[in-house]
């Protein structure tokens, strides 16, 4: 069983890994609070509107009034009441108020209590005088934003952060406003998180499932690419032995066939060998020494005709 390096299988999870790594840090390092700001600005955005929309009404009675069709004071009174009416949000208590630019509270549909009070002191439990802040942003610049504490919709029992738009209805000396609770924003984002984070969760187990498997097919191509190897160099080293087995083999043949290939001196007449050394050896000795060839004697029928004739020519006749 072939084992896999630690660096090779560093390098087959680290791509994956740090794809893994990027996506959660662009979700919450980039994504999660883009669209908290985005949020937030649709929400502005959409107060404003709503406000610049709501001065439509007084723009229309200031116009009867300005055309002769209504006195002002009775103009101002339905333009309130039409404000007091006015409903927006989910549950449609989202809502509008008015005051002067003293400050006093002119209209409020929760705070009916507030009414034709002097409200230059007011503070909310931080200690800021929301309604002098009020005054002051559009005395500066005719609209804007104000963040505060004020009650929950129509509990005044539940204080909680605001950020309300102002303007200014400059014929009638009026600020007109509405808010949005930071505490519905902050609920609504964590819906909208909860969605986005679900919808990630399923693209980064999608990415975790595809890893595991680039991760497991790149530890398997690495492990037979391993064992390939690890294969080419025992083949490689039984090569290199069997060709030194063989070398030696051929090295041994050759020495012996020069041996019995070079110039040897022979007796012409007893037909010994003479050797390196200069002694003379019987030729089947030499032989022997320097080969695998081994002898057997016998007389060939010249040398025996020769030295043996009684017996040639006996056994000659036999043979007739």
């Amino acid at each position: 069983m072939h084992i896999i390096a630690r660096s090779d299988v560093l390098k087959i999870i680290a791509a994956p890994l740090l794809a893994c790594i990027l996506f959660i840090v662009t979700l919450f390092g980039l994504v999660l609070p883009v669209s908290k700001d985005n949020l937030l600005t649709q929400k502005k955005e959409s107060i404003a509107i709503l406000t610049q929309t709501a001065a439509n009404i007084l723009r229309y009675y200031n116009e009867l009034v300005q055309s002769g069709e209504l006195p002002d004071e009775t103009a101002r009174t339905m333009a309130e009441q039409q404000f007091r009416q006015l409903r927006y949000g989910s549950d449609n208590k989202d809502y509008f108020w008015i005051t002067d630019l003293h400050p006093r509270m002119i209209m409020h549909p929760y705070r009916p209590d507030l009414e034709g009070q002097d409200l230059s002191g007011y503070a909310d439990l931080n200690g800021k005088k929301l309604f002098m802040e009020f005054v002051h942003k559009v005395s500066q610049d005719g609209n804007g934003y104000v963040p505060y504490l004020w009650q929950w919709k129509d509990l005044p029992e539940q204080i909680v952060p605001k950020l309300s738009y102002v303007m200014l209805f400059e014929p009638w000396g009026w600020v007109i406003g509405t808010g949005v609770y930071l505490d519905d924003l902050h609920r609504e984002f964590t819906r909208t998180s909860r969605k986005l984070i679900f919808i990630s969760a399923l693209i980064l187990i999608m990415i975790f499932i595809l890893s595991a498997i680039i991760i497991h097919q790149g530890v398997k191509e690495t492990g037979k690419r391993i064992f390939a190897e690890q294969e080419l160099r025992e083949h490689n080293a039984h090569l290199d032995e069997l060709v030194k087995h063989r070398t030696a083999d051929l090295e041994e043949a050759l020495s012996k066939v020069k041996l019995l290939s070079g110039f040897l001196p022979i007796c012409a007449s007893c037909k010994k060998i003479r050797d390196d050394k200069g002694y003379w050896n019987q030729i089947e000795s030499y032989i022997r020494q320097h080969s695998e060839a081994e002898f057997s004697h016998s007389i060939c029928p010249d040398c025996a005709e020769k030295l043996y004739p009684k017996f040639t020519v006996k056994q000659n006749r036999n043979e007739k």
